[in-house]
């Protein structure tokens, strides 16, 4: 499945319990060309929710969040179980998921993403794209606001390679483009460039408003598609965006 262009392999855990080393897993069936090809592996697995998600990034690194991931999920776990709202456990976080509309393959669904949280913003010389403002959303982003995209993907890897970043983070560059649409390019932690970013884009919006730049409902403009974020007063994230079924298959 997809959430605008941001394509996982899933697997449903919920009745097998499989018990596989899905890191070594999601490197090799991740491989573009040479496999089934994706930005990462989700695994489905059962709990006290609807679901658990447990993601692997395309290198085989774990990660805490990914908002295109789970509206998938949503889509296939509303369906499975005959459901419109479904709650889904990532990390220690429980997301609520609204499917709005299906049509065959795809649906409209809108995710309660949490609370997101301006931490810091930094000042190095490593870029011309400084200053870098760091967030978070159950995962970390650094975005840059910037009117220039050249090179991005060369840049967003040196800031993600930063020795103060640890195992890396997620780079967003902005481009305001009115107090309500704002334009991302997006380099992914663990894969790379990517079409979209979920919790990419619940982050930039909520940044971007944080910082007065933007509204409360902006529609953040990607690669892959678009996504409509509304940061309700509570400090909550709703993002809201449509996924897609693309095929299924066996592994042998």
């Amino acid at each position: 499945m997809h959430g605008i262009g941001n394509d996982y392999i899933f697997i449903d855990n919920t009745e097998q319990n499989l018990k596989l080393d899905f890191s070594s897993l999601a490197k090799k069936l991740s491989k573009r060309r040479f496999s089934v090809g994706s930005d990462g592996l989700v695994v489905i697995n059962k709990c006290s929710e609807d679901g658990e998600m447990q993601i692997y990034n395309s290198d085989g690194t774990r990660a805490k969040m990914c908002g295109n991931a789970t509206r998938c999920v949503a889509f296939y776990l509303g369906k499975k179980l005959n459901k419109n709202i479904v709650k889904i456990k990532i990390d220690k976080k429980i997301l609520t998921a609204k499917i709005l509309s299906t049509r065959k393959s795809k649906a409209k669904v809108e995710v309660n993403m949490g609370k997101a949280k301006y931490m810091t913003c930094l000042k190095r010389q490593v870029t011309n794209y400084e200053p870098f403002h760091i967030a978070s959303i159950g995962n970390k982003h650094c975005i840059v606001f910037s009117n220039n995209f050249t090179n991005f993907e060369k840049i967003g890897k040196k800031i993600n390679d930063m020795p103060e970043f640890g195992d890396g983070i997620n780079v967003e560059f902005v481009k305001v483009l009115s107090r309500k649409k704002i334009r991302v390019k997006v380099y992914e932690r663990g894969s790379g460039v990517t079409l979209a970013c979920g919790s990419g884009a619940c982050a930039c919006a909520y940044v971007a408003n944080y910082l007065g730049l933007c509204d409360k409902q902006i529609q953040v403009v990607l690669d892959g598609g678009n996504l409509d974020i509304v940061i309700k007063d509570d400090g909550d994230v709703l993002m809201q965006g449509e996924c897609e079924y693309i095929y299924s298959g066996e592994i042998k």
